[in-house]
Order: C-alpha cells, then structure tokens, then sequence
C-alpha cells in the first residue's frame, strides 16, 4: 500500500516538474516574441517618419518645378534606407514565427 501511494506520489511530482519546465519553456519563447514584435513595430515607425520625410522632399521638389524626382539623393537615400528597414522587419517576424512554433 505505501508502495503505490509512493508510486503515485512519483508520478504526480515528475507531471507537476514537466508542466513547469513546459510553462517556462513556452514563457521564455512568449517574452522573446513580444521584444521581436516591439523591435519590428519601433522599425515600421522608422519607415513611416521615412515615407513623411519623402513626401515632405517630394512636395519641395515639385514646389521648385524639379520633376525628376527619383534622381533627388535625399529621396534616393530614403528609399534604400526604407527597403532596408524593411528587410529587417520581415528578419524580426521570421524570427517570431520560428519562435512561437511549439517544439514537437
């Protein structure tokens, strides 16, 4: 009798140890997420002060009847710095996603 009550006490400690060890697995996965999103979102604000800083250089260009727009190194500059920026928001929800799966 004290045999099985010693097995089932066993048990019932080695579901309890997998379970935490599994929350805190699936915690520690779930903050790393949440600091790539928040890094991702203070990224895609960059590229939107980008897109205001183009529009703003597009206006004074048509404003000084310059029509080659494209040519501009400002608007050049901010172009590649948004296409850039923008890879690296793609890289930090990779990242993201390969975190959240749940390890099999």
């Amino acid at each position: 009798m004290i045999n099985r009550i010693k097995s089932s006490l066993n048990t019932g400690l080695m579901r309890i140890r997998w379970i935490a060890v599994f929350l805190a697995e699936r915690t520690k996965a779930e903050t790393s997420i949440v600091k790539l999103m928040y890094e991702s979102s203070k990224i895609e604000e960059k590229i939107d002060n980008l897109h205001k800083d183009i529009g703003k250089r597009v206006l004074e260009l048509k404003e000084k009847g310059d029509e080659s727009v494209f040519q501009d190194f400002l608007v050049q500059q901010a172009l590649s710095e948004v296409k850039n920026l923008q890879e690296a928001v793609k890289d930090y929800k990779k990242e993201a996603q390969s975190h959240s799966r749940l390890p099999e």
